[in-house]
């Protein structure tokens, strides 16, 4: 068995347990799922930034935006009100940051999108609703 025959594989097993999980999540999970795609995406975008991957830092950045306006258009504005237009302000002001030009400022703009999204993040995960 080859190396990337062995890479091939775990990345289809990687990809069978991501559609278990979606498959049997509730909408609390799913979007607690999208929080953590996210936070891999951003990871990786700014990993890629250090080490001056132009290339891949835009493939996670396009990841990271998609997931990002996934979020903000699942915003229901007419149940959550204010709350609704809170996070629509966040999602924005992240998508600005993580949109910055790559040069100096770069990754500290990311890195700071990413911490504003990660309290989000840690915020939804502490109102799970009781299984």
């Amino acid at each position: 068995m080859t190396f990337q025959t062995n890479i091939r594989r775990a990345s289809s097993y990687k990809s069978v347990a991501k559609n278990s999980r979606v498959l049997s999540a509730t909408p609390h999970d799913l979007v607690a799922l999208l929080f953590a795609e996210l936070r891999d995406s951003l990871d990786l975008m700014i990993e890629n930034a250090r080490r001056d991957n132009h290339g891949k830092l835009f493939e996670y950045r396009a990841k990271a935006l998609g997931i990002l306006n996934g979020l903000d258009e699942s915003l229901d504005f007419e149940a959550a009100g204010d709350l609704a237009q809170t996070l629509h302000s966040i999602y924005a002001e992240a998508g600005r940051r993580i949109q910055a030009e790559v040069g100096t400022s770069f990754i500290e703009r990311a890195e700071s999108a990413r911490e504003m999204l990660h309290e989000i993040e840690k915020a939804w995960l502490a109102i799970a609703p009781v299984k």
